[in-house]
């Protein structure tokens, strides 16, 4: 082992050029730390957003297979192709009437395994009798109360100057608590059944001067009227952008009320399952399916949030990784023409060493040792700032991908979003078609679903230590295995007449 004794005298005596070699080796590790560490961070916000997400399984109207049956419809009754026959349905989205589901067989679903909480949502319209006004539309504005595409924001062929939104758990509805909070009184829950107990917004309450305890009279489109009480008033919070004013002309109530107004018994319009264990919504999805047995509709795992996050992070994590990969291979060659260079310049001692019968193994060992004794040093050195220095990086990479998918969703084309999973997002959710497609889109998320986005956790980790210390030895052994090929053909007679 006198190779190993040779390395450490020659280290010591060429204490500036291993000084160099140890700045050009911790500069090289650092960056290939960042590209780990931000890579890692990346994966973990990843699985931070997916928890924070949630999974959120939804009962919802498959409009793809309702399109096609109303199509169906009027060529049949028309006596034309589909191709050229339009719906006239009374209805409310591209005039298709939505078809409804019985709340038997939602609560089906819910007794399933793995449901931590459940929603269901009916919508209807009604107009004011007394007691109340709708919340007039602004001067700039134009039509927008009752929704882009007209009717109620619930999906509803009639109109009203209400939209009466019926729910089970209100507090459950995250298409609600994702852009709404309750600031008086209290939400809607399953006790609440049967009754005419409501909860209004805050700028339609303040207009009628109404609170909480307040009464007022609505009528249907068959003139009947229902005598509503105020148990709740909410207010948008900060994360919503909700573009019109239509919210405020909202109102949450039990399912009865829908019900009632519409003539119906026991419907609902979609439903949404939070899962207890995100990671058999998949399964969740397939059992549900089959207790559903309406064409209609069809239950799926809304993860349009998430995967909207999950693109930026994995842009920034897939860059991390090439970070890692590029600067490995450049430090290696970087370091083998170093080497080569010291070998050049210690051919001599090469000579006398192998004329002494010293092999050409245990000098290339000795090369090795010298640099890997300057590789240990490097390590501690890029430890101490790849952190500093992977923090700074990362956060620039997020904040680019943040700023490039907030860009994207001003364009209307969002980033990782799956036309599929918006699409029946966009109906399942009860809050209205505008806002619930612009939450499948990213827009209006919750602070926890997008707080991934915002900061990513750089640390440090053993394992990531151990991997960047494979990664050097890696390297080094490139490095001293590529400048070897001279030392192999070396003749020490040739070497010393020379």
């Amino acid at each position: 082992m006198d190779f190993i004794r040779r390395a450490w005298l020659f280290t010591k005596a060429k204490i500036s050029r291993t000084i160099l070699l140890i700045i050009a080796f911790t500069v090289i590790l650092v960056f290939v730390l960042s590209g780990l560490i931000i890579n890692s961070a990346a994966n973990r916000s990843i699985d931070n957003a997916k928890k924070a997400a949630g999974a959120t399984v939804n009962l919802a109207v498959n409009m793809q297979n309702v399109i096609k049956q109303a199509q169906a419809t009027s060529s049949s009754g028309t006596g034309t192709s589909s191709s050229s026959s339009t719906p006239t349905t009374s209805g409310n989205h591209f005039g298709i009437s939505l078809p409804t589901i019985s709340e038997a067989t939602a609560q089906k679903i819910a007794n399933l395994s793995n449901v931590a909480s459940y929603s269901y949502t009916y919508s209807a319209s009604a107009s004011a009798s007394s007691g109340i006004t709708k919340v007039s539309e602004s001067s700039t504005s134009t039509n927008q109360s009752t929704g882009m595409f007209g009717g109620d924001r619930g999906g509803l062929g009639e109109q009203g100057d209400f939209t009466i939104q019926g729910t089970n758990n209100l507090t459950s509805d995250t298409s609600f608590t994702n852009s709404y909070k309750i600031t008086s009184g209290t939400g809607i829950t399953s006790s609440d059944e049967g009754s005419n107990n409501v909860v209004i917004e805050s700028t339609l309450a303040s207009q009628n001067n109404l609170k909480v305890g307040s009464t007022f009279v609505l009528t249907d489109s068959n003139s009947k009227t229902y005598t509503m009480k105020v148990v709740g008033i909410f207010t948008t919070t900060s994360s919503s952008n909700e573009q019109s004013i239509s919210y405020m002309n909202t109102m949450y109530t039990a399912l009865s009320v829908p019900n009632a107004i519409k003539a119906t018994t026991g419907q609902i319009s979609s439903a949404s399952y939070s899962m207890s264990n995100p990671a058999d919504s998949t399964k969740f999805v397939k059992s549900a399916n089959k207790l559903v047995n309406n064409s209609s509709f069809e239950v799926s795992a809304d993860t349009a949030a998430y995967d909207n996050v999950k693109t930026s992070l994995s842009n920034v994590a897939g860059f991390a990784k090439n970070i890692v990969i590029l600067v490995a291979i450049a430090g290696a060659i970087i370091l083998a023409l170093i080497v080569m260079l010291m070998v050049r310049e210690r051919r001599f001692e090469i000579g006398v060493l192998m004329s002494l019968g010293e092999t050409k193994i245990k000098i290339i060992g000795q090369f090795f040792t010298e640099l890997f004794m300057v590789m240990i040093v490097s390590i501690v050195f890029a430890t101490s700032v790849g952190g500093l220095v992977g923090n700074v990086v990362g956060q620039q990479l997020l904040k680019q991908e943040a700023t490039s998918a907030q860009t994207s969703v001003s364009n209307g084309m969002p980033q990782g979003a799956q036309t599929n999973n918006q699409g029946k997002s966009a109906m399942a959710a009860g809050n209205g078609f505008i806002g619930r497609t612009g939450r499948a889109f990213g827009i209006g998320q919750s602070s926890s679903q997008v707080k991934a986005l915002e900061k990513l956790n750089i640390q440090i980790s053993p394992s990531g230590v151990a991997l960047l210390v494979g990664i050097a030895i890696l390297i080094t052994l490139v490095a001293v295995g590529l400048a070897s090929i001279g030392i192999l053909r070396l003749n020490p007679k040739q070497v010393l007449t020379n």
